[in-house]
């Protein structure tokens, strides 16, 4: 069982510091008497700005802070810094202060959770992964410290080893306060820097490292961030002050469940902060109005993430392309639809003539499933009666899986899916979960499905057999294989470069004059993959629906 380590109080106390210091490249303990005249550290060391691939290209802070004053009125001296000469501060660790530097921890409360939605937590606190920052912010703690003791933010002083890392949030006066932007002071030349679209690495929390952006070198992708043509409107800032007031407002009831976090005890899914979505929500916003869409493919299932990916759905649209407003072709039941094209035996073979095969998937996906594990489920998905598979396919093209379940669920469990959402819950525990995860409490929405389509649920059991994540892994491989790979390169060379397009996962957003242009080139790529039409849904961005919304 890991190891449950406490933090005293909200403050950090002497033993969070015991070992940290040490000096760079040699492993040394700095002594005390080293904090005064940080001698032994090369110069080149003595400042260190946070680069811009860690950081990017702003922070957002509390607009009732001002970072000059609040330094005024807290001496940096005061805390865990030291003056050397007449006016150059150093951190213990030896290195010069910058104001910078504190404006991006206190944006972390905003980035962590923008750019993943899933660590919003109940509490809303923010998680901050210290292994990361300190490789390449090695006197963070320094910062953090003054940020805890000054009144800025506040720690929930505890972290589970290998599972969940010190959280923080603003403490109640900025808590109450609205975000506004802080650009960091960087300058090429004397120049400032642009913001920049696409960033050339990224980092893989996986491996600890940084890795080369794919995306950048992928024209019929990355070109329309690099025009920078995507704008956003201001009033999204005020939309989003709005929802969260009207969440607290209307009390905690209302919250949005966090579908990734199941409370055993209550038996429910925990809920998202209201002030940690509206902090995701502005960094988000921020992002497309500086040009910084952070848009990048991820070395796991490789999808592509962008600000827009990230930003909850009611904010895009805010957006517009080039002026004109955008309209969103989606897959209906898209995971589901997908799963069509793994009823064909030839994609199991790596060396089959199919149009798509696990062989054209990434080598990483590839090594999930071993030589005979393929020959295997080759050999049971030929075996699969054609009646066994024929209604799901049906049902998966008219785009009624989610709803043909939640039916079948409320006859043996009246009342247990109320929303299409909780049918759509259903389907993804059944393809996701465990193996073993079946004649417990809480898995029999699960079971439903393995009883309506047991020769289906045998086929998904197979290929998590070793671990429940490849199932998942293969369904987002071959989506972003047909999606960006398969139909935005046709876009790109058909429309000649002239179609915008941009991904949310399974659909694609264009401009009103080519919906018709890119929905067939998508029902051409997807038929050809699974052997029968999939069901689009198209939706207009628009401040209007927000209206009808509320």
């Amino acid at each position: 069982m890991d190891k449950l380590r406490k933090i005293g109080g909200g403050c950090m106390n002497c033993k969070f510091w015991k070992g940290w210091f040490e000096n760079f490249g040699s492993g040394k303990i700095l002594a005390a008497e080293d904090f005064d005249e940080p001698k032994q550290l090369k110069s080149s060391m003595l400042f260190l700005a946070v680069a811009r691939k860690y950081a990017g290209d702003f922070a957002l802070i509390p607009e009732n802070l001002d970072l000059d004053k609040h330094i005024e009125q807290f001496p940096l001296t005061n805390y865990k810094f030291r003056k050397r000469g007449t006016d150059i501060v150093y951190s213990k660790g030896g290195i010069k202060f910058d104001r910078d530097r504190l404006a991006y921890i206190i944006g972390l409360l905003s980035s962590i959770p923008a750019l993943n939605k899933d660590s919003i937590t109940e509490d809303g606190f923010v998680p901050i992964y210290s292994k990361y920052i300190q490789r390449f912010f090695p006197d963070y703690k320094c910062y953090l410290d003054y940020l805890i003791r000054t009144g800025i933010v506040i720690s929930d002083g505890f972290y589970i080893e290998g599972k969940k890392s010190i959280g923080y949030k603003f403490a109640p006066y900025y808590e109450k306060a609205c975000l506004k932007r802080y650009a960091y002071h960087r300058n090429q030349k004397g120049k400032e820097e642009l913001s920049l679209a696409v960033p050339a690495q990224t980092y893989n929390k996986d491996t600890d490292s940084l890795e080369s952006n794919p995306l950048v070198n992928i024209p019929y992708l990355v070109h329309w961030y690099q025009d920078k043509k995507l704008t956003i409107n201001p009033r999204a800032k005020e939309y989003a002050w709005q929802v969260k007031e009207r969440k607290f407002a209307s009390g905690y009831s209302s919250w949005d469940d966090n579908h990734d976090k199941w409370d055993e005890k209550n038996k429910r899914y925990f809920k998202k902060y209201p002030r940690s979505q509206y902090n995701a929500a502005m960094h988000n916003i921020a992002a497309i109005e500086m040009g910084a869409y952070n848009a990048k493919i991820d070395s796991n299932v490789h999808r592509l993430h962008s600000a827009i990916t990230n930003m909850q759905k009611d904010y895009r649209n805010f957006l517009k392309y080039d002026g004109q407003e955008l309209t969103a072709i989606d897959i209906s039941n898209s995971q589901p639809f997908l799963l069509c094209i793994l009823f064909n035996p030839d994609f199991w073979d790596k060396s089959s003539g199919a149009y798509i095969n696990i062989g054209h998937l990434p080598e990483n996906i590839q090594k999930r499933f071993s030589d005979e594990l393929l020959s295997d489920i080759k050999t049971y998905v030929e075996s699969m009666p054609e009646d066994s598979k024929s209604e799901y396919i049906i049902k998966a093209s008219s785009g009624e899986v989610y709803k043909f379940m939640m039916d079948k669920a409320n006859g043996q469990y009246p009342g247990c899916c109320k929303e299409k959402k909780d049918a759509k819950i259903m389907m993804l525990i059944a393809f996701f979960s465990s193996n073993r995860f079946l004649n417990q409490e809480g898995a029999h929405l699960k079971k439903v499905f393995s009883e309506t389509f047991p020769e289906i649920y045998e086929l998904i059991k197979m290929s998590k057999i070793n671990d429940k994540s490849d199932f998942a892994c293969l369904l987002q491989s071959v989506e972003s294989e047909i999606i960006l790979h398969r139909c935005c390169k046709r876009i790109w060379d058909e429309g000649e470069h002239k179609v915008p397009v941009f991904t949310i996962h399974d659909s694609i957003a264009t401009t009103a004059e080519n919906v018709k242009f890119v929905r067939n080139i998508m029902d051409e790529e997807l038929t050809k993959a699974a052997g029968v039409h999939p069901h689009f849904k198209t939706e207009l961005w628009s401040e209007s629906n927000l209206a009808t919304n509320n």
